[in-house]
């Protein structure tokens, strides 16, 4: 490659030394070639309850545990991989309150629940009233009782 080459817009080459000190690189754009790898710590949308009517089924039909901030069903999947929604209602709060508390509870199923769910399970978390005022370590307390539960239900 040579220093101090400019691409002009009609694809010609000129060559300048001010082109080489302003650190040209001699490629046509300054854009990464290469895109950027997947991000591994994602929430994948095949690891998400996201029709309505599965969303229904699960509310059904699943088994049902509460603990002090969240209410969770499960039932059996024949999907190879278990497939968590989440549910967080307005309860009456501010949008940005319940956004707050959707963020939350997303995180935490992707980090703590995810990971150790090896069944073939759908997972419905619902937020009650109460978690608008939980932290994040209580909300976290809660997701890693319902990941243990949920490991013993049997469909």
């Amino acid at each position: 490659m040579v220093s101090g080459c400019v691409w002009l817009l009609n694809g010609d080459v000129k060559f300048l030394a001010v082109a080489g000190r302003k650190g040209g690189n001699g490629s046509r754009s300054n854009y990464r070639r290469n895109t950027p790898a997947h991000n591994t710590l994602s929430f994948p949308r095949r690891l998400r309850l996201t029709s309505e009517t599965d969303l229904e089924v699960v509310r059904r039909t699943g088994k049902r545990i509460q603990t002090e901030h969240l209410e969770a069903r499960a039932s059996a999947s024949l999907l190879p991989h278990p497939r968590v929604g989440v549910v967080v209602p307005k309860h009456r709060r501010r949008i940005v309150d319940r956004n707050r508390v959707k963020r939350r509870l997303r995180e935490l199923v992707r980090t703590r629940l995810l990971p150790d769910l090896n069944r073939r399970i759908d997972l419905l978390i619902r937020a009650k009233p109460e978690a608008y005022k939980a932290t994040f370590q209580d909300l976290a307390v809660d997701v890693i009782s319902i990941g243990q539960w949920a490991a013993g239900v049997s469909g």
